[in-house]
């Protein structure tokens, strides 16, 4: 699955010089303020290598998602973790751009974010059943959460 997900052409705002003796919000040096938050139903099977991704565009006006250019992620870290519920303390699936299971996609495609969880460590394992997650991203000033998902895990039949 891949969708493309569009930010707003002029945000985050400009909020201009700060008064005298008020905090000023840090310089990010990334997009992490402008990527918008997703809220996405997934379906994947404990028979398959789950991969997936995730475009975001920056709104040019034109209408057409072929014309917009890609939110440029370089920069900024992703982690993903998905539970049986909100609350739950057990992690149930886990991936992220310091373990090599989430990346930014190579040049032309730096809007892409790629997540790849494998059949034979991970998906395998995976009881069937419905579960949430959530990507939160990160970038040293800033941690935001991105998407907010439902993951739905069906019993592979294939072995």
């Amino acid at each position: 699955m891949s969708i493309a997900v569009i930010a707003p052409r002029d945000y985050p705002p400009d909020y201009g010089i700060p008064a005298a003796g008020t905090r000023m919000m840090p310089s990010t040096g990334t997009n992490i303020l402008a990527i918008p938050v997703v809220q996405m139903d997934v379906e994947t099977g404990n028979n398959e290598d789950w991969v997936d991704c995730i475009q975001f565009l920056v709104d040019n006006g034109s209408g057409d998602t072929t014309t917009m250019p890609q939110l440029d992620l370089r920069g900024i870290d992703f982690e993903m973790e998905v539970r049986r519920q909100p609350g739950d303390h057990e992690v149930i699936i886990q991936a992220s751009t310091f373990n090599g299971t989430m990346a930014v996609g190579a040049p032309p495609n730096i809007g892409f974010l790629i997540w790849y969880v494998p059949l034979d460590e991970v998906m395998q394992y995976k009881e069937a059943g419905n579960y949430v997650g959530d990507i939160i991203a990160m970038d040293g000033n800033f941690t935001r959460t991105i998407v907010q998902q439902n993951l739905t895990i069906f019993e592979g039949i294939t072995r």
